[in-house]
C-alpha cells in the first residue's frame, strides 16, 4: 500500500531542525521553488490502493536518491550514513531528529519496484517546472549535444566467449585472462551484457556506457539524456533524440550545435530537409571532395559528369555507402583526345573512367564554406564552454563516472537522476542571479541585467 509522508508541521523536533537551516542553504531553496510532491502521483499506480503494509513514501525515497544525485554520493549505505547525521539532509527528507531512516537495502527494492519511465515522467515534470517559471523557452531553442563515455560497473575478467565452444578452449589455452584477445562481437560480460569494449584517447579499453546529452543553449539545462552501450557512435541516436525532444517534450527546435562526430551526411541533410539550422562540422574536411576532378564538371539537371572532350559519365543505379558512380563509355574514351592527360580513375584495365560522388556532395561543399564563417566558428567555441561544462558536471560532481548499476534500464535510471540535479542546481542558482540583478537595478538604474525569469 502506498505510504503518505507525516505532516511534520507541528513536530518540535523538526522545527528545531528547520530553525537552524541557513536560508541561503541549497537545499532550502530546492525544497521552495520545486514541487517534488508530484513523486506521489507518478507511483501510485505500482501500489495496492487499499491492501497491505505502507510502503516508504514515494517522495521520501526520491528525496534520498536526489541527495545522493545532488553532492555525488555514489554508494546507498554511504547516503543513508550521512542523513543520518547530518541535519541538513534530514530536514530536507522531512526527517526529524528521532525519525527512523529507511535501511540501504529497501532504497534498492524500490529501484526495483519502478520502471525507468517513472524517473523519465519525473525527469520531464521537473524540465516542465522551469518552463512554467519562465526560465525554459519551448519555442525555437538551439541545441547542443555531445557524448560521455564512462566505466561500466563490471571487469574485463568478467568477459566470456558467446559460443560455449570457443569459451572453453579459451579457457584452457589461456591461464591468464589478461592475455585473451577480446572483441565485442565475439566476448560479452556474464556481470553486465549491456556493456561493451570502448575507448577514446586517453582512456584504457574497458567495458563502457555512452551517455547522450543535449542542452538547451540559453539555459543550459539538460533536455534529454540518453544512455547506450559504450560501442555506440555518438552519430547513431542523435536524430532519434532530436525526434523525442520536438514530438515528444514539444520543444520547437530552431538550430543544433555539435562536434564533428555529428558531422555526416544523412544527419546534415535531414535536418536541413526539416528546416533545423546546424552549426556541426563535417566529420572530415575532404567529406564531398571525391567528385572534383579536373577537367570533368557535374551537370545538376542530367545527373552526370562531362569530361573536357565533352563526354557523358553516367551514373550507375546502385548507390554504395551514399556514393555514385559515374561511368564513361568505352568508345568516348578510346577515342578522346585527353585520354592521356585524365585524371579519372581508370577501369576494366583503362577501358573506361569512373568518378563517384557523394549525394550529399553539395550539401557538404555548403557545410565547409560556412565552417570558415566568423559566426561557425563562435558558435562552436560558445559549445566547448556550454556543453563540455555540462559533462564534466555529470562526471566529477553527479555521479556519472562509473555506472552505479548493471544494465541499460538501471544506468539510464542513474543518469536521469543525475540529470534532474544538475538542472535544479542551475534552476536556483540564475534565481539567484535573477534576484541578485533585480536588488542591483533598483540601486543603480543604469545597471543592465541578463535574461530574467519570471517568477510572478
Amino acid at each position: 500500500m502506498l505510504g503518505q509522508p507525516k505532516d511534520m508541521s507541528k513536530d518540535a523536533d523538526y522545527l528545531l531542525i528547520d530553525k537552524l537551516i541557513p536560508a541561503n542553504h541549497l537545499l532550502r531553496k530546492i525544497n521552495h521553488w520545486f514541487n517534488l510532491s508530484i513523486v506521489n502521483q507518478l507511483t501510485e499506480m505500482y501500489y495496492c490502493p487499499n491492501n497491505g503494509r505502507p510502503s516508504i513514501p514515494p517522495e521520501l525515497y526520491f528525496r534520498i536518491m536526489l541527495l545522493g544525485a545532488l553532492f555525488g554520493i555514489h554508494s546507498t549505505r554511504r547516503l543513508i550514513q550521512e542523513i543520518q547525521y547530518n541535519i541538513a539532509y534530514r530536514w530536507f527528507c522531512g526527517l526529524s531528529l528521532t525519525s527512523s531512516i529507511p535501511h540501504h537495502a529497501s532504497l534498492s527494492r524500490i529501484k526495483k519496484r519502478y520502471p525507468s519511465e517513472v524517473f523519465e515522467q519525473l525527469f520531464i515534470a521537473i524540465l516542465e517546472q522551469c518552463v512554467s517559471a519562465g526560465f525554459l523557452n519551448k519555442k525555437d531553442i538551439t541545441t547542443m549535444t555531445d557524448s560521455l563515455l564512462f566505466n561500466a560497473n563490471a571487469s574485463l575478467n568478467s568477459m566470456q566467449r558467446i559460443d560455449e565452444t570457443e569459451r572453453k578452449t579459451e579457457m584452457l589455452t589461456y591461464k591468464r585472462l589478461e592475455k585473451r584477445k577480446l572483441l565485442n562481437k565475439t566476448h560479452r560480460s556474464i556481470t553486465d551484457p549491456d556493456a561493451t569494449l570502448a575507448f577514446k584517447q586517453g582512456t584504457s579499453r574497458t567495458l563502457k556506457y555512452k551517455a547522450h546529452v543535449t542542452i538547451e543553449k540559453e539555459s543550459r539545462l539538460i533536455i534529454a539524456i540518453k544512455i547506450t552501450t559504450g560501442a555506440t557512435h555518438d552519430s547513431q541516436p542523435y536524430l532519434e533524440q532530436l525526434n523525442y525532444i520536438e514530438n515528444h517534450l514539444g520543444f520547437n527546435i530552431k538550430e543544433t550545435v555539435a562536434d564533428r562526430a555529428y558531422g555526416v551526411g544523412h544527419i546534415i541533410s535531414t535536418l536541413h530537409t526539416s528546416g533545423i539550422a546546424t552549426t556541426i562540422p563535417l566529420f572530415s574536411t575532404r567529406s564531398g571532395t571525391s567528385g572534383q576532378i579536373p577537367g570533368f564538371y557535374y551537370d545538376t539537371g542530367k545527373d552526370c559528369y562531362i569530361g573536357p572532350a565533352n563526354c557523358e559519365l553516367k551514373r550507375a543505379k546502385a548507390l554504395c555507402n551514399d556514393t555514385a558512380t559515374y561511368h564513361s563509355k568505352v568508345n568516348d574514351c578510346y577515342n578522346c583526345s585527353f585520354s592521356k592527360e585524365c585524371q579519372a580513375a581508370k577501369k576494366n584495365n583503362g577501358k573506361f573512367r569512373v568518378i563517384t560522388r557523394h549525394i550529399h556532395s553539395e550539401l557538404f561543399q555548403q557545410v565547409i564554406t560556412a565552417m570558415s564563417t566568423q559566426p561557425f566558428k563562435q558558435t562552436l567555441s560558445e559549445r566547448l564552454w556550454k556543453v563540455e561544462g555540462i559533462m564534466n558536471e555529470l562526471k566529477h560532481y553527479h555521479g556519472l563516472g562509473k555506472a552505479r548499476y548493471r544494465g541499460l534500464v538501471n544506468v539510464q535510471i542513474q543518469s536521469y537522476l543525475a540529470a534532474i540535479a544538475i538542472n535544479i542546481k542551475r534552476f536556483v542558482f540564475f534565481l539567484c542571479l535573477f534576484f541578485f540583478s533585480k536588488l542591483m537595478v533598483k540601486r543603480k538604474p543604469a545597471f543592465t541585467t541578463g535574461r530574467l525569469v519570471n517568477i510572478n
